[in-house]
């Protein structure tokens, strides 16, 4: 395994889109279990100097480039035209989050009022009990979040979560490159391999980046799990992994050709962010809120970034919703359903959604508010995105979405002996089907 690059410009700082803070100050936060992290904002105490009540928002978002200044207006808007209440973002990089903020709300020690998830984390929570209903502040704020994408969070006839950020998989891709190459984006996964040899020049250019690095396990399951639309395949079927199926080995096989040809092997998420932030990756089937990333650590890429949709013919992409939820174990519940309400007011959701640079709206009440009609329409990089066909975790992984860290660390470590040493996949995944079985056994 040769790469493990290190990329001009890799400055050693900074996040990717998964990824984890560099810099000095979280190497050390690491452990389960560690308190939470002020991201903005103070987390001591109920009440401030000047009387209001603290709500804390538990989110790994305010330590995301984009995101984490996306989410400061937001807080400095409320706490600007709140006489009571002061609402601040807590918590930990992305690596960290799940399995802090599952250890935290089972042990009943999580400091927060509110809950931001990704889409594997609210469901396991949801089936923990972990969250309170959010009718209230839904209807007191007059919208309607849409069915199919919140259906997840819904529970006994109640909503438990709305989503404040959608995020779908595309190609995203420099069109500076693609120019220079004569090329158009791929439309099958077989032309998707061929050009991504084609523009790959080891070690200074590679034609596609995706996270490959069991260090960074997360992003290489949250990456290699969409890829499974390439076949319109699953991974599991309520709780029957599907590992051994065709659809499931065609995906592995693709990706085995992809690393073997142009992705830096060992690679992880800063190292992605600074490959394509410097012109030296060509393209790579990621989500959109890379594009705030991109933007925000290398501005002078951001005009150059286009959008293409999945190089499959059914064009499927794992469309992620992100909800916020009430925590149940706040002590401040009015407070934060106040908070929520106001959220949610498609204004200033639509702030939220433009400052995150975000476009998939979680209500088609947001489609009403000027600046944001206005907003989508000054997006060159978003039409690949727009022209996907959408498809969900939990379309992917069945039961297995309550235990998605466990399947996918189970499926990545036998698949890594099919990477790097020899092993056939199938055999690789018969192992992997053994484990996974075992694992169904456990699940609730």
């Amino acid at each position: 395994m040769a790469d493990i690059v290190s990329p001009q410009g890799n400055r050693g700082t900074g996040i990717g889109r998964r990824g984890v803070l560099k810099g000095a100050g979280a190497l050390g936060l690491a452990a389960l279990g560690a308190p939470l992290l002020a991201a903005c904002g103070s987390s001591s105490g109920d009440q401030t100097a000047g009387g209001k009540t603290k709500v804390r928002i538990v989110s790994w978002m305010g330590f995301e480039p984009g995101r984490k200044d996306a989410w400061k207006a937001v807080c400095d808007a409320f706490n600007a035209q709140s006489k009571t209440i002061e609402v601040s973002m807590v918590g930990w990089p992305f690596t960290q989050y799940s399995n802090n903020v599952l250890t935290q709300t089972q042990s009943g020690a999580l400091q927060g009022d509110l809950i931001t998830a990704p889409p594997d984390l609210a469901a396991r929570l949801l089936s923990l009990n972990q969250f309170l209903p959010v009718t209230e502040a839904v209807n007191a704020a007059r919208v309607t979040p849409d069915a199919k994408l919140h259906a997840f969070m819904q529970k006994d006839g109640q909503l438990y979560g709305v989503s404040t950020v959608t995020v779908g998989f595309g190609m995203l891709y420099n069109e500076q490159i693609f120019k220079e190459n004569n090329l158009q984006p791929a439309t099958s996964p077989e032309e998707w391999v061929e050009q991504g040899k084609r523009l790959t020049k080891r070690p200074d250019k590679f034609g596609i980046i995706q996270a490959n690095t069991l260090a960074e396990e997360g992003s290489f399951w949250f990456n290699l799990q969409n890829t499974i639309n390439a076949y319109d395949g699953v991974w599991a079927q309520g709780k029957t992994p599907m590992v051994t199926s065709e659809p499931v080995i065609k995906t592995l096989e693709l990706f085995k050709s992809l690393y073997d040809s142009s992705i830096p092997k060992g690679l992880n998420d800063a190292q992605m962010m600074s490959l394509m932030g410097d012109g030296r990756a060509a393209m790579g089937m990621v989500v959109s809120a890379t594009v705030n990333v991109l933007k925000t650590g290398s501005p002078k890429i951001y005009g150059v970034l286009r959008s293409a949709a999945s190089p499959w013919s059914t064009k499927k992409a794992t469309s992620r919703v992100h909800p916020i939820g009430i925590y149940k174990g706040t002590k401040n519940k009015d407070a934060a359903t106040e908070f929520l309400t106001w959220l949610l007011e498609p204004k200033n959701m639509a702030l939220l959604t433009m400052k995150s640079l975000d476009a998939i709206p979680p209500y088609p009440e947001l489609n009403d508010v000027p600046e944001f009609a206005s907003y989508l329409k000054d997006l060159p990089w978003l039409s690949g995105y727009q022209d996907v066909t959408p498809v969900t975790p939990m379309d992917l992984m069945g039961d297995f979405i309550n235990a998605n860290d466990e399947f996918g660390h189970i499926l990545l470590t036998n698949f890594q002996e099919s990477l790097t040493k020899g092993t056939s996949i199938p055999d690789s995944m018969a192992k992997a089907q053994t484990q996974l079985e075992d694992l169904a056994k456990r699940l609730k």
